[in-house]
């Protein structure tokens, strides 16, 4: 069913049980969906982040994201589950072409900020007092389809990394630039928390579609490309893309590589094992979700992802999500659509229902149809000690734009 309207602010409980046979080993099944914000500000395509933090320092998270149509940024002030209030940050020309976001504190005051298209929002420092104030707007020269933050070059502080080709920026030498990579042609790739150690040495590395690169040492200098199993998608609607992870699933002490495809259809989920510091590989495709009766087949564009243990059983589980977007375009110049027409967004957790040392991941469906899920962001959102997700729509395939809150209700099983 496709929703012409949304009511702002309505919980919606989504259960689901077994879904074609498949039984559950522990439940992963159990959310309930809050609408934070619909519609968004403006009414074109393009809503940039979520970015997922606390930045009123209440102690709960709060989300910012911007918008292209309008060129402003926002907070929402998360009050209680159902309750978020929107509070403008800042505006920028440069956020008309934004899509990534991370939140770091880039000043070292102690406050969280916000990175986004060549420009960074300053917290204030004072949003739980005057939530209203506004966030000074800083240029910097980092743009790109991805924007994380992760310390690449250990000296404690988190620093900026952006993707069209990749640069980091440190932030303890005031955003000074560092080139990683520039002769690739990837969508995106790196996002959300495609920097881990991979070889074992210590020090962070990054991934890309099909590469990883090697940590020369606290970040600057060659980083050296090494090749993985990545499955590259013929006609896929905007090229290679794809959602990164990486973490140890299997307990071997080796970081393994999560991945999604994104921004086309016809999108899978894999983990990639390491089977010796990031020389050897095993490419392992997850199953693709079960379709509900009377649905239409195939997949979408999983452009979100996410590993946690979210039934708190002592493994990690895989989450993706297919994003809403339009069912009729980019077939025009030969390529793949973003969906197949028809298609019902759907989010997905692979529950592990093997163990920490021998992972079996099995689909349960957690959310069929609108809201879809563009770049979902993991965290203890309401401080009960499991992982919620956050999510935003990009390209609605209806005319309203919205953020959404899903809260982890995991049953306990004795």
């Amino acid at each position: 069913m496709i929703r012409s309207t949304w009511k702002v602010l309505i919980p919606v409980v989504c259960v689901w049980g077994s879904i074609s046979g498949v039984p559950l080993h522990a439940d992963v099944s159990q959310w309930t969906h809050f609408t934070i914000a619909s519609p968004l500000p403006g009414e074109k395509w393009g809503t940039s982040g979520p970015v997922l933090a606390d930045f009123d320092g209440d102690g709960d998270l709060d989300i910012a994201l911007s918008r292209r149509s309008v060129e402003t940024a926002y907070w929402y002030e998360r009050v209680t589950d159902s309750r978020w209030i929107q509070h403008a940050m800042g505006r920028s020309k440069t956020l008309e072409m934004c899509l990534g976001a991370a939140a770091l504190d880039i000043n070292r005051d102690g406050w969280l900020d916000v990175a986004m298209y060549q420009v960074w929002f300053e917290n204030p420092g004072n949003l739980k007092e005057k939530p209203d104030t506004p966030w000074p707007a800083h240029p910097y020269d980092g743009f790109g389809h991805d924007i994380v933050a992760a310390d690449l070059n250990g000296d404690g502080v988190q620093d900026l990394i952006t993707n069209v080709g990749v640069f980091w920026f440190d932030v303890a030498a005031g955003l000074k630039k560092y080139r990683i990579c520039e002769d690739h042609d990837f969508h995106g790739g790196v996002a959300p928390n495609g920097i881990g150690d991979l070889n074992g040495d210590g020090l962070p590395d990054l991934v890309l579609p099909g590469w990883w690169f090697q940590n020369p040492g606290k970040g600057i200098g060659e980083w050296k490309r090494h090749e993985w199993p990545h499955l590259l998608i013929p006609k896929a609607s905007y090229g290679t893309s794809a959602r990164t992870w990486i973490a140890d699933l299997n307990g071997d002490g080796q970081n393994d590589i999560v991945y999604s495809d994104c921004d086309t259809g016809g999108s899978h989920v894999y983990w990639v094992e390491n089977l010796g510091q990031g020389v050897k590989w095993e490419r392992h495709a997850l199953p693709d979700p079960p379709t509900a009766e009377g649905d239409v087949e195939g997949t979408g564009s999983f452009h979100s992802l996410g590993v946690a243990d979210f039934d708190l059983d002592g493994d990690l589980d895989i989450f993706a999500g297919e994003q809403e977007d339009p069912d009729d375009y980019m077939t025009a110049d030969g390529k793949l659509a973003m969906k197949p027409k028809g298609l019902k967004e759907r989010g997905v957790i692979w529950e592990n229902t093997g163990d920490a040392k021998h992972p079996v991941f099995v689909p349960v469906v957690i959310q069929i149809d609108n809201p879809g899920w563009h770049d979902a962001q993991l965290g203890d959102v309401d401080g009960d000690g499991d992982i919620d997700i956050v999510s935003k729509v990009w390209n609605a395939d209806t005319p309203v734009y919205h953020a959404d809150f899903w809260r982890n209700d995991r049953i306990v099983k004795h």
